[in-house]
């Protein structure tokens, strides 16, 4: 288990957009601001947010500035 995967093992499958700013460590407006530009995903339902843990959790990891092993070829 990775250390990003440990830090959201805790949370429940759906984010509120207050746990989102807590895990990302930013305030709730921004959270908002980043939701409705796209910068982060949610998916807006009527007035509502639904922000799945797994899909966060991926978006980190895939924008990680962290070196990503290499599949193909040599180095």
């Amino acid at each position: 288990m990775s250390r990003l995967d440990e830090a959201f093992a805790d949370l429940p499958d759906r984010l509120s957009v207050e746990q989102l700013a807590k895990v990302l460590g930013i305030d709730v407006q921004t959270a908002y601001g980043w939701l409705q530009k796209g910068r982060v995903p949610g998916y807006k339902i009527g007035r509502s947010w639904v922000i799945l843990r797994d899909e966060i959790r991926d978006f980190l990891a895939a924008n990680s500035n962290q070196r990503q092993p290499e599949t193909d070829g040599p180095s």
